[in-house]
């Protein structure tokens, strides 16, 4: 996959960037291990989001919360794939991630996974993660989205 690279100048354009790419990921075939996405940049870059609307567009209805304290949460999903991990791994090494089960988690293909702070873990993300490095504008809302494969 070649990069690609996305600017954003509002929330709302962030917005319809990552339920476009829900859409895409529910129509994606499933393959041997789950959809994982990584998200990277500094704080307040727009990691969160970013996730929100994703699970938004992949037609969760509930309140969609950081999992900061709790370190993951999952959804429901109907379609192919039936369920959505949104992993924060600020506090956490890789270690600790394999103790919560992130290897059967990914070894599902039914399973997306979306893991905030992907930088922190990327030791054990698989080699086809797409890795979403967020940056900063110049703008207050501006952000710079550069997509890319681990």
């Amino acid at each position: 996959m070649k990069p690609i690279n996305i600017s954003s100048k509002s929330v709302r354009q962030t917005a319809f960037m990552a339920k476009n790419l829900a859409a895409e990921v529910l129509e994606t075939r499933l393959s041997k291990n789950a959809v994982v996405i990584g998200l990277q940049g500094d704080l307040g870059a727009g990691k969160t989001t970013f996730v929100k609307a994703f699970i938004r567009g992949l037609g969760v209805r509930k309140k969609v919360i950081s999992p900061t304290f709790i370190v993951m949460r999952n959804f429901p999903i109907r379609g192919l794939r039936t369920r959505v991990y949104h992993i924060d791994a600020y506090r956490l090494g890789s270690k600790a991630l394999g103790k919560l089960g992130l290897r059967s988690i990914v070894g599902d293909p039914n399973n997306i996974v979306v893991i905030e702070w992907a930088d922190r873990v990327k030791n054990i993300l698989p080699r086809d993660a797409v890795v979403v490095d967020i940056k900063h504008g110049i703008k207050h809302n501006e952000r710079h989205f550069a997509f890319n494969r681990r």
